[in-house]
């Protein structure tokens, strides 16, 4: 049985969407199973179009957050046997979450740094200068740096990293995996239980269609918003 790999990354322009889209895709060759966010999670657009005839506009924000997530904190995070994550700068602070929960989950944590910027030390030093707090969520840390001069550089370089995740992958020995925050889990079960494909158009409307129905259990999930005079 393939491992189940939650791919952590910033996936907001070309260049990152681009990295983990050719790793993810690398993965899978090597017969992993890969979740990967800017794939198999839900595009803004979208799931914004969805509500906005069900909600007011200035509560379809909040929604479009909360329902993304529970998706990923309370499925495919605890789904996972392995969260890999790209610490590269600017860290991405939900991935900088996803990893701290996957820890508290006990799930193997893997973080992979080709950043030669060290804000928080020197690029020598064993992080390479990156903040130690999202390195020691990690149970392994891989350093790998990537130059790309050549085509037939950049082909090599990724093998190797390649390499190097599965080595780490292989290296694991089953761990005891704790359970999902309860009420991140009972959450996400209130909008996706039983729903096979979330992307369908389908199973799109019954998620929004259950976001209305449990809204006021939903808002436990997430901060208390004070008023603005406290």
């Amino acid at each position: 049985m393939s491992r189940v790999i939650y791919f952590a990354s910033a996936l907001f322009n070309g260049r990152e969407a681009g990295f983990n889209s050719l790793i993810a895709e690398k993965l899978e060759d090597l017969g992993y199973e890969v979740i990967l966010p800017q794939r198999n999670g839900f595009e803004f657009g979208r799931l914004t179009e969805a509500l906005s005839a069900k909600l007011p506009e200035e509560e379809i924000g909040p929604a479009v957050q909360k329902i993304i997530y529970l998706l990923d904190m309370g499925i495919f995070v605890p789904k996972s046997d392995v969260v890999l994550a790209i610490l590269d700068e600017p860290l991405d602070e939900g991935m900088v979450v996803e990893i701290s929960y996957a820890r508290m989950m006990n799930k193997l944590v893997i973080g992979t740094r080709t950043d030669v910027r060290s804000p928080y030390g020197l690029l020598s030093d064993p992080l390479m200068g990156m903040h130690f707090f999202p390195a020691y969520q990690c149970d392994i840390f891989i350093r790998h740096y990537m130059p790309n001069k050549t085509p037939e550089e950049r082909r090599k370089q990724m093998a190797n990293l390649l390499e190097k995740i599965d080595n780490a992958i292989k290296m694991f020995s089953a761990k005891e995996h704790r359970e999902v925050d309860p009420e991140v889990e009972r959450a996400s079960e209130l909008l996706f239980y039983g729903l096979k494909d979330i992307h369908s158009e389908e199973s799109l409307e019954i998620i929004v269609s259950r976001y209305l129905e449990h809204k006021e259990e939903l808002k436990k999930i997430g901060p208390i918003l004070l008023p603005n005079y406290l």
